[in-house]
């Protein structure tokens, strides 16, 4: 994927490497858990963080949040073909995806997605991943509410019929685009 920003890198979240403390997206619940629980979470194998620094710099510009799960059938509009009969099916969780605010309007979200999306096919060619989901947060009010799903709703992302503020991308879909900026990294 191309960037005005060729001096970033997204590498695994260290906490004895990365500045996280003036880390701020402008959302108090997505702050606190990068400065408070992500160290914890990490090491307690819960999840896994990813960050974005300059080249050199151990600032976070930005980061995200994922980990691994089962989600029912039941919940989708319609159950994928070849579901097992118990309902269950593999799926990667995105669980943030925050900018500092200093960082921000530079298309650093764009650039954390990709990563996600690269992420979700390397663990569906490993162990099976269907889908990634996600829940927008309400923080801000229900104007906020519906600008952050518009900008899930831009990488394709559909919300639960059950859910508004549920949202799933099918890995069909996340590998079409992995593959698309692939190809327009390399024209």
């Amino acid at each position: 994927m191309p960037t005005e920003l060729p001096a970033l890198r997204i590498e695994n979240f260290d906490p004895a490497r990365h500045d996280r403390a003036g880390f701020d997206c402008g959302v108090d619940r997505l702050n606190n858990y990068l400065k408070l629980s992500a160290r914890k979470q990490q090491k307690d194998d819960m999840t896994r963080v990813y960050v974005v620094v300059e080249e050199g710099s151990p600032r976070i510009l930005g980061y995200h949040a994922v980990n691994l799960g089962m989600m029912n059938v039941d919940e989708l509009k319609r159950r994928p073909r070849g579901a097992p009969d118990h309902g269950e099916i593999p799926v990667l969780f995105l669980g943030q995806v925050a900018v500092d605010q200093a960082a921000q309007g530079n298309g650093l979200g764009g650039i954390l997605m990709h990563h996600v999306f690269e992420k979700a096919c390397v663990i569906a060619d490993m162990a099976g991943c269907h889908a990634i989901v996600l829940d927008v947060i309400s923080d801000g009010g229900e104007a906020e509410f519906v600008r952050r799903r518009g900008w899930y709703e831009s990488f394709g992302f559909a919300t639960f019929a059950s859910n508004p503020a549920r949202m799933f991308l099918a890995l069909k879909q996340v590998r079409a685009a992995v593959q698309a900026g692939s190809s327009d990294g390399n024209a």
